[in-house]
């Protein structure tokens, strides 16, 4: 006769069961909160580029390059904020946090960094200045962070290791 095999972890009393299920669902409340609030400022930054972007083909008191940069900062924050957005996504479905999209997202701010200052030298008449240093460096975090992206997308997928273990049956 076969003895029914021990689990290693004994389960939880009712009280603890219930308690975790109530902060359980307390962090999807508050995650399904933040995602929200965040696809909202997205919708807002998103007027506010397309207003820019009139600007930039209408004319206004500043001069295009000047317009091209708020249009390229602001669309830039938007993907940011939506690869925030993404991530607390992927948190409410219960899948376990990963690094690539905040990898993505300072990628992201970085590139945005990179852009700012190379308009903001063209629309001073591309005069070298005191920014190539933090253009190199900035250049030297792109190349870290693809790495890292690559890196991560090369590796076996691991399984949850927080997942319950399969019971015999």
């Amino acid at each position: 006769m076969k003895r029914p095999s021990k689990s290693p972890i004994p389960s939880p009393l009712p009280f603890v069961r219930r308690a975790t299920a109530a902060l359980v669902w307390a962090e999807r409340i508050v995650f399904f909160a933040i995602g929200a609030l965040l696809f909202l400022a997205a919708i807002a930054l998103l007027k506010t580029s397309v207003g820019v972007l009139f600007f930039m083909f209408v004319g206004g008191p500043e001069p295009p390059i000047g317009y091209a940069s708020e249009f390229l900062d602001a669309v830039l924050l938007v993907l940011m904020i939506v690869e925030l957005a993404y991530t607390v996504i992927l948190s409410l479905r219960g899948s376990v946090l990963q690094a690539e999209p905040f990898l993505i997202v300072g990628l992201i701010a970085v590139i945005r960094r990179i852009l700012v200052i190379t308009v903001g030298e063209a629309g001073h008449g591309g005069s070298v200045s005191q920014n190539v240093l933090e253009l190199a460096i900035l250049t030297g975090v792109v190349i870290v962070f693809v790495g890292a992206i690559a890196l991560l997308r090369t590796r076996p997928v691991r399984e949850d290791p927080f997942a319950e273990p399969e019971r015999e049956r």
